[in-house]
């Protein structure tokens, strides 16, 4: 399978240049559009999207773990699209998501900042200083998203495979760059098992918190061909029961190792 994520700088990059790549390459492109309809199937509120899609969330928004409600919906709709087959994931700090995935090629496209602005500005039809002020916004939103959900820095190189530079690189050559490394990154056995065992926490992550609402702190799930340990604070033994029925029942778990802890008092919630 083939698995790409593409990060990009406001201006960096073209949807038409994306989509050409993706085409090149044999794979679909899932934009946010794609990754709505999931939402929209698994039932999250319609504004979580336009609210907190690439930006850090304002403190009603964690507070009320609307937020939560976004990340974990975010994730299950990535690997939903995944599960379907060859894909490029753009955006949503994917990269991140999938940093252990053997397989998956973590692409990064910027320019220089006036180059940004002069495309921005061409493209939008609006002023540099305009464009200027739509770059900043952007980026600003974009590292203080992948900062709160990630604790990872957007701009930071060690978070990507490739980082290509399209000021000075031509479309044809990073298409050729992408191509050699897809040739070279492909999976093997024990690959495809992480990302299956990646696919199953996600799964089983989305079960508890999301649809059954458990009541479940510093949630840890772990997946081991088809093995499965979950970890974190729970109020009450019924939750706790609950939650292992829950996983037991979730097709591909065999077993399941219950070491969540009864905690009485009051157990905070994640608040920035």
């Amino acid at each position: 399978m083939k698995i790409l994520t593409i990060a990009r700088e406001m201006g960096a990059i073209d949807y038409d240049y994306e989509t050409a790549l993706c085409h090149t390459l044999g794979i679909r492109l899932v934009h946010r559009e794609v990754l709505e309809s999931h939402f929209k199937e698994l039932g999250a509120n319609s504004s979580l999207m336009n609210r907190l899609d690439e930006r850090k969330p304002g403190m009603m928004d964690s507070f009320f773990s609307r937020a939560d409600v976004y990340y974990e919906t975010l994730r299950t709709a990535i690997f939903n699209e995944i599960a379907k087959g060859d894909v490029a994931i753009v955006g949503r700090g994917a990269n991140f998501i999938l940093h252990d995935i053997i397989n998956c090629i973590r692409l990064h496209f910027i320019a220089p900042l006036e180059i940004r602005v002069e495309r921005i500005a061409r493209k939008q039809n609006i002023s540099k200083d305009q464009a200027l002020a739509c770059i900043k916004k952007s980026d600003r939103e974009r590292i203080g998203f992948c900062n709160y959900y990630y604790g990872k820095d957007w701009r930071d190189a060690e978070g990507y495979d490739i980082t290509i530079n399209t000021a000075e690189i031509a479309f044809e050559d990073f298409q050729k760059i992408a191509l050699q490394t897809v040739e070279l990154k492909q999976p093997h056995s024990d690959h495809e098992q992480k990302l299956k065992n990646a696919m199953l926490t996600q799964t089983i992550r989305y079960a508890l918190c999301i649809t059954e609402h458990l009541d479940i702190r510093f949630l840890e799930v772990i997946c081991d061909d088809e093995h499965v340990i979950i970890r974190g604070a729970v109020p009450s033994v019924g939750v706790s029961q609950r939650a292992e029925n829950i996983v037991k029942q979730i097709t591909g778990v065999i077993s399941v190792q219950n070491q969540l802890n009864i905690v009485l008092k009051n157990i905070p919630k994640r608040f920035e």
